[in-house]
Parts: C-alpha cells; structure tokens; sequence
C-alpha cells in the first residue's frame, strides 16, 4: 500500500465520481467515453515548438496518422516513437500534444506520435502493426525528414508504454534496435497480480475494473497470455532496450512497473527506475501538471537524450 500522502493537486480529481476510469455498462458507448477522456487530457498543454506536421502512412489497414514534433531543424537527427495511454481504447494525437510537445522540448529530439487503431474495434495485434508501420515508414524517409535511420528510441505512457516495448521487440528480430526506451507508469501485467493492483485500484482515478476492461478490449475475446508479445514478462527480456522507467505512489500499476524493472535488470538490461510520491497514474500528463510531473519528463527525457545523442 502506498504509505505517504497524495499531493493535495489530485485531491479534486480523486474525490470526483465522474472522474474516475472504470469499466462502463454497454449502454455507454466508447465514444463518449473516449471523447471525455481526450478533451481532459488534451488540456494538459505544452509548448511552442519550431514544427509540428502531419504526415499520413499507407498501410494495409487504411491511411494511419503520425505527428512528427520537432524542436530544430537538423539532418540525421535521432528520433523518438512515441504511443499514447488510454488502455489501448482511448487516446490520439490531441489528448497527448501537450505531453509529446514538452518532451521534444526537454529531449531537444524529433518525437514521432502514433494515432494507433484503438480496442475493442481493432484488438490486438493492430496497435502493434501500426507501430510497426509507422517505425517502417520513419525509417525509409529519413533522409527526407531529416532524420537518422538507425538511431531511434520509443516512449510512452500507460498503455503505450506497452506498445512501445512491443514494437522494439519486434522491430529488433527484424534488426532495427532502439537505443532507448522511456516509459511513464506502464500497463505490463494482463494478470493484475499485483499487491498495488488490488490496494489501489478503487479511489485514485484509475480503477481496478478499468484495467481489467482496457486488457479484455485489446485481447479481444482471445487468450493471449502466451504471447510475449502481449504480455511482455513472456519476452526474452534480454532484447529490451536500455530504459528509463517512471511510477507513481498512488497508482495500481506501480507494483507491476517495479517488477518489470528488476526483471529487465535481472536480464542483463540497463534499466532506471524512479517512483514519484503523492502522485496518481496519468501525473505527468495530465492536468494539473505540477512539479513532479515535470521532473518525471525531464527524467526519462535524459535517459533518451544520453543514449541517442551520444549513440
């Protein structure tokens, strides 16, 4: 259980019934539930950069959408792929601008968004294949982008850490590494056997039965706990990139994050794990956006920075 105090910026978010993430009947549909949490997030902004552009990749599924952020100009410059929270149902590319813009900033890299197919219409392994679309496509313009085709990390928070782990995994058996890997209080374990799942999965925003919801929509009807690419603890950890890892005290993630952490360090695998007290999931992109929320980006921001610009 966590043992300190909750920030007193989250306590209007905490107390708000209408605020909390959890699994809603059937007759709400995911759109409104979607269009909620999006508007939220989206409040949360973040800075002027020097170019924010939208580019369209063709694949087999239909015109899938990227964002690129870039701080500068510049050629053969490191980039980042980065993939939004939401429990792989809710998010795009404006829930997260803010966070995506602070972290090119803080970074001073390109960051590449990927407005993924969301569950339960498209479950897995569609994200995963529009990550891997997009990573393709980043890679074979790079000359035009002005990027560097071999020096890239991935990021991203909740749900999208997840998928940014998956998509290194993949990309690396088919011989692209990343470099680096940042993650912001991922969603790793499709179990939910964690000591923090069951202590804090009611009163902190994100509920027990939202998780069990975002895991059931992605695997959609299907029993994919063999699939390492699924639930990552299967993976040959060795493969992971280096990371940096974020966790919040008053998240039911938090325990799960942790664990994953030593495993990958148990695997051989730099990894850099930092838990922020008093703050619940979401805290560094959501609104309000305090101090802590700023040193998490900063944090995982120059794990990327190290390990891509001195690549």
């Amino acid at each position: 259980m966590a043992s300190g105090t909750l920030d007193p910026a989250y306590a209007a978010l905490v107390a708000d019934p209408r605020m909390a993430m959890r699994r809603l009947p059937p007759s709400v549909g995911i759109d409104v539930v979607r269009e909620a949490a999006n508007a939220f997030m989206a409040k949360a902004a973040g800075p002027e950069l020097l170019r924010v552009s939208d580019h369209a990749v063709t694949t087999d599924a239909g015109d899938l959408q990227l964002r690129l952020y870039e701080p500068s100009r510049g050629a053969d410059r490191p980039f980042v792929l980065f993939f939004h929270g939401g429990g792989f149902m809710i998010g795009d590319l404006a829930s997260h601008d803010g966070l995506c813009r602070r972290l090119a900033e803080a970074t001073g890299l390109p960051i590449a968004a990927v407005d993924y197919r969301l569950a339960p219409e498209a479950p897995f392994p569609a994200a995963l294949e529009d990550g891997a679309a997009a990573l393709s496509w980043l890679i074979d313009n790079a000359r035009m982008l002005g990027l560097h085709h071999q020096r890239w990390g991935v990021a991203g928070d909740s749900a999208g850490g997840q998928l940014a782990l998956a998509v290194a995994l993949q990309a690396a058996d088919l011989g692209h590494h990343a470099s680096h890997a940042a993650l912001l209080y991922p969603l790793l374990d499709p179990t939910r056997s964690t000591v923090s799942s069951r202590e804090l999965g009611k009163g902190y925003m994100l509920t027990g039965s939202f998780i069990e919801w975002a895991w059931e929509s992605y695997a959609g009807g299907i029993d994919r706990l063999g699939d390492p690419l699924f639930d990552l603890r299967r993976a040959d950890l060795a493969k992971m990139p280096p990371m940096r890892l974020v966790t919040a005290e008053f998240d039911p993630l938090r325990d799960e994050g942790e664990a994953f952490a030593e495993a990958v360090k148990g695997a051989g695998v730099p990894c850099e794990v930092r838990r922020y007290p008093g703050v619940i999931h979401g805290f560094a992109g959501i609104p309000p956006l305090t101090a802590q929320a700023r040193e998490a980006v900063a944090f995982v921001a120059e794990g990327l920075r190290s390990s891509l610009v001195s690549a």
